[in-house]
C-alpha cells in the first residue's frame, strides 16, 4: 500500500476538485472571458495573440488561456475543460505547502495549513472556477518563498534569486505586472523590517532581472522585432487604469477586501488575525506571510478596481498563518469565538434565505414586493427546480458553526478542531454540487439555455446596454468571413474615418465602431438573422419598433429578432 503523505494529498484533492467541473455554466465576465479567449485560439490557430470576438484583447497575457487551450484540446470545448487547469492547480498548491510547511516547520503545521485552505470557503471555491488568480496567486506565493530562502541561506543566493526570477515572470505571463510590484514591495519592506541588513548584491537583482524577463519576452519580442509595440502599449496603459479609475464599473468602498476576506476567507482569517501583526517570535517565514498579506492587502485596498478575487493573494498566507497559530496550541481568544459564530450565522441564515427565495412561493412574493428592480425580480422567478431537501444545508452550517465555537470554548482540542474543519470542506464540497446550480440558474442560466439554442447557427447576437461574453462562448460564434456583410461594413466606416488599421484602435474609436455596428443592424437589412438582448427594463425601443419580435423573455432578459 502506497503511504507517501504526496500521493494520499494529490488523490485527495483530486476528489475535492476534479468532480461536477461542469455542472455549472461558466460565470459571466471572467470565467466566459477567458474560456472564449481559449475557444477563439483554438478556432482561429494562433496561439500568441488573444482575441474576444476575433478582435484583439489586451487585458490580460496568454498563460493561463494557453492552459486551457490544452485541457480543450483533451477534453472539448465546455466548462470542465475550462475549470480544470485550476484544479490541477489546488492540487498542485496543497503538494507544495505540505512541503514547505513540513519542511520549515513540522508535519503538524503542514496538515493545519492543507485543512484551513480547504475548509475556507473562496480559497476552496476558487480551484473550481475558471479563472486566472490561482496560478498567479501560486507564483507570486513561490517567488516570495524564493526570497525567503534566499535571505536564509547565503549558498544558494543566486539560485534562488534566479527561480524568484522565473516565477514571476510565470506571474507576469499569468496576469500582468501587479506581480512585480507586490514583490518588490515585499522585498522592501522585509528590508525594513529587517532594518536594512541587506541579503543580496546588485548581481542578485540582475539575475533577478534577467529571469523575469525572459519568459514574457518570448511573448512580446516577436512583435517588438517587427517594430510593432502597440499591443504592449495598450496591454500596459490598460494595467495602469486598473489603479487610476474604476474600470468597468468596479468602484468599491476602501473597507471592501477586508470585509470580502472575513466572509469569503471563513474561518482561516479569523483564525489567522492574532498573528497577522504580532511580531514576538522571531521567524522569518511568518515575517514574510505577514508582510505578502499586508502588502496585497493595503495595495488593492488603494486600487480604484475593485473585484473580489484581487484580494484572493491573501489566502496563501493568511492560511499559513491560521495553521501556525493552530500548531502553538493557543486558545482561541473569546472575540475570535464569537466572530467565528457571527459569521457561520451569517452564512445559515443566507443559505435559508436563498433557499425559501426559491422554493417557497410566499416568502419569494414578500421579497419581491420590497424590490425596487424589475430585472432583479425576473432573475428571482426564473425557472428553477428547487426540491426542498436544499434547506438542510442552512441547518447543517449552524450544527457546523456550533460545533466549532463549543469546542474552541475551552482548552485546545486539536481533534475537535480538525473535524470541525474537515466538515466544513466536505460542506463546502456539497453546496458547490447541489446548491451552486440552482442559484447559477437564477443569475444567468436561462439566458444562456437561449444562446445555446443558437449555437452553431450562423447569425449576429448583439447585447444591448450591458457588457457580456456569454453570447459569444455559449453560440460558439464563428469566426467572420472575408464576404460577411457586417465585417465588410465596418472596414468601409474604419475607411470614411482614415482609421485603416481596424486591429490597432484603442478602446474609444472601439465603442465608436460598436455604436456603428448596432446603429447599422437595428436600420440595414442584412443577410443573416440578427438577435438583440437587453435586460429588462431597457427594452423600451425595441418594444415599440415594428422590425423586431419578442422571441425570449425569462429571467430578467428579453431577445428580440430582426424580421
Amino acid at each position: 500500500m502506497i503511504k507517501s503523505p504526496y500521493f494520499i494529498i494529490t488523490i485527495l484533492s483530486s476528489i475535492l476538485f476534479v468532480p461536477f467541473l461542469g455542472s455549472v455554466h461558466l460565470f459571466d465576465w471572467d470565467e466566459i472571458n477567458f474560456a472564449e479567449a481559449a475557444r477563439e485560439m483554438i478556432i482561429t490557430g494562433n496561439y500568441k495573440n488573444i482575441t474576444i470576438n476575433f478582435e484583439p484583447f489586451w487585458e490580460k497575457p496568454p498563460l493561463f488561456i494557453w492552459f486551457q487551450v490544452i485541457c480543450m484540446k483533451i477534453f472539448g470545448i465546455n466548462e470542465f475543460a475550462a475549470r480544470l487547469p485550476n484544479a490541477v492547480c489546488g492540487i498542485v498548491t496543497f503538494n507544495l505547502i505540505y512541503f514547505i510547511g513540513k519542511k520549515l516547520f513540522n508535519q503538524k503545521l503542514a496538515i493545519w495549513w492543507i485543512l484551513l485552505y480547504a475548509g475556507s470557503f473562496t480559497p476552496h471555491f476558487y480551484f473550481k472556477s475558471g479563472i486566472i488568480d490561482p496560478w498567479y496567486n501560486l507564483f507570486i506565493f513561490l517567488s516570495i518563498f524564493q526570497l525567503f530562502e534566499a535571505s536564509e541561506n547565503e549558498k544558494k543566493r543566486r539560485l534562488n534569486f534566479m527561480f524568484c526570477g522565473i516565477f514571476l515572470g510565470l506571474a507576469l505571463l499569468t496576469k500582468g505586472p501587479v506581480a512585480i510590484l507586490i514583490s518588490g514591495l515585499c522585498g522592501f519592506v522585509f528590508l525594513i523590517s529587517n532594518k536594512f541588513k541587506m541579503y543580496f548584491d546588485i548581481k542578485d537583482l540582475l539575475i533577478l532581472l534577467l529571469f523575469t524577463a525572459i519568459l514574457p519576452l518570448f511573448w512580446f519580442l516577436p512583435d517588438w522585432l517587427k517594430g510593432d509595440f502597440w499591443f504592449t502599449s495598450e496591454f500596459l496603459k490598460y494595467q495602469i487604469e486598473l489603479f487610476q479609475k474604476p474600470v468597468a464599473s468596479h468602484g468599491q468602498p476602501w473597507f471592501y477586501h477586508p470585509l470580502v476576506l472575513v466572509l469569503g476567507c471563513f474561518p482561516a482569517i479569523i483564525i489567522s488575525m492574532p498573528y497577522l501583526l504580532r511580531r514576538k517570535e522571531n521567524i522569518s517565514f511568518l515575517t514574510w506571510m505577514q508582510i505578502l498579506f499586508w502588502v496585497t492587502l493595503v495595495i488593492f485596498s488603494i486600487v480604484t478596481t475593485k473585484i473580489v478575487h484581487y484580494s484572493s493573494l491573501c489566502y496563501l498566507p493568511a492560511t499559513f498563518i491560521g495553521a501556525y497559530f493552530l500548531s502553538k496550541n493557543i486558545k482561541f481568544y473569546l472575540w475570535q469565538n464569537f466572530l467565528i459564530l457571527l459569521v457561520g450565522l451569517f452564512y445559515s441564515v443566507a443559505f435559508a434565505f436563498v433557499f425559501f427565495i426559491g422554493f417557497s412561493t410566499t416568502f419569494k412574493e414578500k421579497i419581491i414586493s420590497l424590490i425596487n428592480d424589475e430585472f432583479v425580480v425576473q432573475n428571482i422567478l426564473a425557472p428553477t427546480q428547487w426540491k426542498g431537501y436544499e434547506i438542510a444545508f442552512a441547518f447543517i452550517f449552524l450544527i457546523i458553526t456550533l460545533g466549532g465555537f463549543a469546542t474552541n470554548l475551552k482548552k485546545p482540542n486539536n481533534k475537535a478542531i480538525k473535524i470541525w474543519l474537515i466538515s466544513q470542506t466536505v460542506f463546502i464540497f456539497l453546496i458547490l454540487i447541489f446548491m451552486l446550480p440552482k442559484i447559477e440558474n437564477h443569475v444567468q442560466g436561462s439566458i444562456i439555455s437561449f444562446y445555446k439554442t443558437l449555437k452553431g447557427r450562423d447569425v449576429y447576437v448583439e447585447t444591448i446596454g450591458f457588457k457580456s461574453y456569454a453570447h459569444y462562448f455559449y453560440t460558439a460564434r464563428h469566426k467572420p468571413a472575408n464576404d460577411d456583410y457586417l465585417q465588410n461594413e465596418i472596414k468601409r466606416y474604419c475607411i470614411r474615418n482614415n482609421w485603416d488599421k481596424t486591429i490597432k484602435l484603442n478602446e474609444n474609436i472601439r465603442n465608436k465602431i460598436n455604436g456603428f455596428k448596432q446603429t447599422l443592424l437595428f436600420s440595414q437589412t442584412v443577410n443573416k438573422p440578427v438577435y438583440f438582448v437587453c435586460k429588462i427594463g431597457n427594452n423600451e425601443y425595441l418594444d415599440t419598433a415594428k422590425q423586431f419580435k419578442l422571441v425570449f423573455n425569462q429571467g430578467g432578459y428579453r431577445v428580440y429578432e430582426k424580421k
